[in-house]
């Protein structure tokens, strides 16, 4: 009877000990390996070539998932979906998941074409024009209508120059001659599509868009060029140096507005103020 009652108290912390998460942490095979983890998920488009991407698990685990590109966090969960944008046609990602011992494992990179761009954001509609169902190309030239159609004003603010600029106050030939630019002039013109962008200037290159804002309730998204910049796409005063990130103030698919900010003046703001033409 005594031994019985003398095993009892053992038994039971035998029982704790398998119920504590803590000792089954440290238990071999509660980390998952690399291999392990990058033969766990798949990359699936919502259809073939589309954009928005599906990553499917098995066995389910909560994981995070990072461009291969830039280490940008695009999604988290059990069932992380993500969408990729124009310009990009391959996506390569790698998932992250954590471990029961606290520590992180990382998979190789898987990628994915991308051929088919659907569900975008409206700034897309209003800046490449959409036709049955298709984006399209659009063509930009100087707003002459306005009284100043290139210019600076207030960052966060203005939504087209107030302080000083062309036609009003300065000739938009001359400014764009004076900048290294003398083919921005009037009758200039630059194209914007998912494919890329083209200048009258003969500069190719590419845009990306989206509807993210730097100043909260002021401005419609954000452009950014690769290659080459939209007519007269300098900051004056900060050497005349180009600028390839601009906040879109205004975009109805008829008129563009684009700013961009002074890096030595971060109040002032450079204003392109553009109308669609067609070509």
């Amino acid at each position: 009877m005594k031994k019985i009652l003398f095993a009892l108290p053992l038994l039971f912390a035998m029982l704790l000990a398998a119920c504590d998460a803590s000792v089954d942490d440290k238990q071999p095979g509660a980390s998952v390996t690399a291999e392990e983890l990058t033969n766990s998920f798949e990359l699936v488009a919502q259809s073939e070539g589309n954009n928005n991407i599906t990553v499917k698990l098995s066995p389910a685990r909560y994981v995070k998932v990072y461009s291969a590109d830039n280490d940008a966090l695009l999604a988290e969960g059990t069932n992380p979906t993500f969408q990729v944008t124009p310009p990009i046609t391959e996506m390569r990602v790698y998932i992250t998941t954590i471990n029961q011992d606290g520590s992180i494992t990382k998979s190789d990179v898987k990628s994915i074409m991308v051929s088919e761009y659907t569900d975008l954001p409206a700034i897309y509609e209003q800046i490449f024009g959409l036709e049955n169902g298709e984006y399209g190309t659009t063509v930009w030239t100087w707003d002459d209508t306005l009284t100043r159609y290139w210019g600076n004003g207030s960052w966060g603010s203005d939504t087209t120059p107030s302080w000083w600029g062309a036609p009003d106050g300065a000739s938009i030939d001359e400014q764009c001659e004076g900048k290294g630019m003398p083919d921005d002039g009037i009758g200039a013109w630059f194209s914007l599509s998912l494919t890329g962008v083209e200048t009258s200037r003969g500069e190719t290159g590419s845009v990306k868009v989206s509807d993210e804002t730097a100043v909260a309730g002021w401005g419609v998204g954000t452009m950014t060029f690769s290659g080459t910049v939209p007519l007269l796409g300098v900051l004056p005063n900060d050497g005349n140096q180009r600028c390839y990130s601009y906040q879109i103030i205004q975009a109805d698919g008829e008129h563009l507005v684009l700013a961009a900010q002074s890096l030595s003046n971060t109040s002032e703001g450079w204003f392109f103020c553009f109308k669609r033409i067609e070509r």
